[in-house]
């Protein structure tokens, strides 16, 4: 049986996965490419990457999973906020991917 912490922290690597590629799936569809939206998808891929290998490593997991969640919250907020930004529906999953990596931490 796997445990509610766990199976929250799959839920945010999911819609942190889902997010991080319509993220770079927006910066393919323009003609010049972004590099801060391609940081940004790569960073919420990364913080998705460490929210799950928080939730299975031995040592130091909560840091992981909080960096992660950070992460995820931290991007979202802020290509939803910034203009010329990714927005959307890529950055609100971002940060329901942080906000559900907290409640697996």
């Amino acid at each position: 049986m796997i445990g509610e912490k766990r199976l929250f922290g799959l839920i945010a690597l999911v819609l942190g996965l889902v997010a991080g590629v319509l993220i770079l799936l927006d910066v393919q569809a323009k003609q010049s490419i972004d590099l801060v939206n391609v940081i940004a998808g790569i960073a919420v891929l990364y913080g998705s990457y460490l929210i799950y290998r928080g939730k299975t490593s031995i040592l130091f997991g909560w840091g992981k999973t909080r960096l992660g969640s950070l992460i995820n919250l931290a991007i979202g907020v802020l290509t939803l906020l910034i203009p010329g930004g990714v927005g959307g529906i890529a950055s609100i999953l971002a940060i329901v991917s942080g906000i559900v990596g907290f409640l697996s931490a």
